[in-house]
């Protein structure tokens, strides 16, 4: 059994998991709208959309994010769906405060991310939402590779994503 919820750091973030005490911390940084455009929850910028989001991620295990420079939150990811089966993970559900796009640390998550998750499974799964051409472009600056179209079932909802892999020594960071 995999580890989904592991505390992992570099030199400028911290990873560690979700509880209730990063709740305020958190809802802070979620209140930006544009966070949420491509989300399954795309109204976590909301109060009732953040707790469904936060509440969730408490039950799936999510990982805080902690910019170690300043001691701040500036977001939370996912690793989740271990398949013994298919010797994978998945990382997705990943948001960072806006100041923080273009700046190399959602790289820097990831590479923290992918380094563990090749110490126990051979696979990386992503689900990108298909419109979400910002996740796309990041994924494939990581080798991630897009493998086709798939519809995922969320709530009721049914999602068109598109579904990216990583296998273990193909990463690019």
């Amino acid at each position: 059994m995999m580890n989904c919820t592991p505390e992992l750091q570099n030199e400028i973030v911290c990873l560690k998991p979700l509880s209730q005490v990063y709740y305020n911390e958190l809802y802070d940084v979620a209140l930006s709208e544009i966070l949420w455009e491509h989300h399954p929850i795309n109204n976590g910028y909301t109060k009732e959309g953040f707790d469904k989001f936060f509440n969730e991620a408490l039950t799936i295990g999510s990982l805080i994010i902690v910019d170690k420079l300043k001691n701040k939150v500036i977001g939370c990811t996912r690793m989740y769906g271990y398949n013994e089966a298919e010797n994978s993970v998945v990382i997705g559900h990943t948001f960072i405060a806006r100041d923080y796009w273009g700046s190399g640390y959602n790289k820097s998550i990831k590479k923290l991310m992918l380094d563990y998750a090749f110490t126990q499974v051979s696979k990386v799964v992503f689900y990108v939402i298909e419109n979400n051409i910002r996740s796309q472009k990041a994924l494939e600056k990581i080798g991630a590779v897009a493998k086709g179209n798939i519809t995922r079932n969320y709530e009721g909802k049914e999602l068109k994503c598109i579904l990216f892999e990583i296998e273990k020594g193909k990463q690019l960071c």
